[in-house]
């Protein structure tokens, strides 16, 4: 048994991640992303302790906002890390937030063309979990070269 958490696209999750939603002043928000990420770690970290260890618990972490203001490559791989630390057993990379000018999932954008971002997180060993590549992954042939090239230890076929 498991469940996803959706930490993005734009969902509530997201959106106290990143300085273009979360106006808060208070300890899940201000310029600290520390601050800004400690309400998706709570939900993880809650989550884990109310499962036990066996549960799997998926993380879809936004790897590109696509938006002003959105989550730097930095901050992405410090939620990572605290992700993980908090009791993730896989990241699903998700892409850009369903208000960005920039398409992810029409049928116009390259099958596969943002598995490179989740290759690029593995590659900095930022994390030890398995990493799912996703967004315009909607045939085998496409997923099992994704997986060929080690950009991903996971397909999400979308």
């Amino acid at each position: 048994d498991g469940v996803e958490i959706m930490g993005s696209e734009g969902y509530l999750i997201n959106q106290f991640l990143v300085k273009h939603t979360n106006k808060r002043n208070d300890e899940y928000g201000g310029d600290d992303f520390r601050q800004r990420m400690k309400f998706a770690v709570d939900i993880v970290r809650e989550t884990r302790l109310a499962t036990g260890p066996d549960f799997i618990i998926i993380f879809r972490l936004s790897m590109i906002d696509l938006i002003k203001d959105g989550s730097s490559w930095d901050e992405v791989k410090i939620l990572a890390q605290a992700i993980e630390d908090a009791g993730a057993t896989i990241i699903n990379t998700g892409i850009g937030w369903h208000e960005a000018r920039v398409p992810t999932i029409v049928t116009s954008v390259p099958r596969a063309t943002f598995s490179w971002v989740t290759r690029k997180l593995r590659d900095e060993k930022v994390v030890s979990i398995p990493l799912c590549a996703t967004n315009r992954i909607n045939a085998p042939h496409i997923a099992e070269s994704i997986l060929e090239r080690g950009d991903s230890d996971m397909i999400s076929m979308a």
